[in-house]
């Protein structure tokens, strides 16, 4: 069993906020959507292309604040 200790606030160690900081900075194009559908068509399209076309390597947040406990 692995306990991960983690901060009141801490989005910088929660997966889906690792997710969401990465969809708005590093892949959602820096243009004016039109509208809201426009936006919510470009998202869809980065999350249903996730884990193929956009990936985020999730290791070093599991190697920070992790604590190995020995069962019995």
């Amino acid at each position: 069993m692995y306990l991960f200790f983690l901060p009141a606030y801490s989005p910088h160690l929660n997966p889906i906020e690792l997710v969401w900081k990465s969809l708005k900075y590093r892949w959602l194009k820096k243009v004016d959507y039109n509208s809201w559908a426009c936006l919510k068509k470009a998202i869809f399209a980065i999350i249903r292309n996730f884990g193929q076309d956009y990936k985020i390597d999730f290791s070093e947040l599991a190697n920070r604040n992790m604590i190995k406990i020995n069962s019995a």
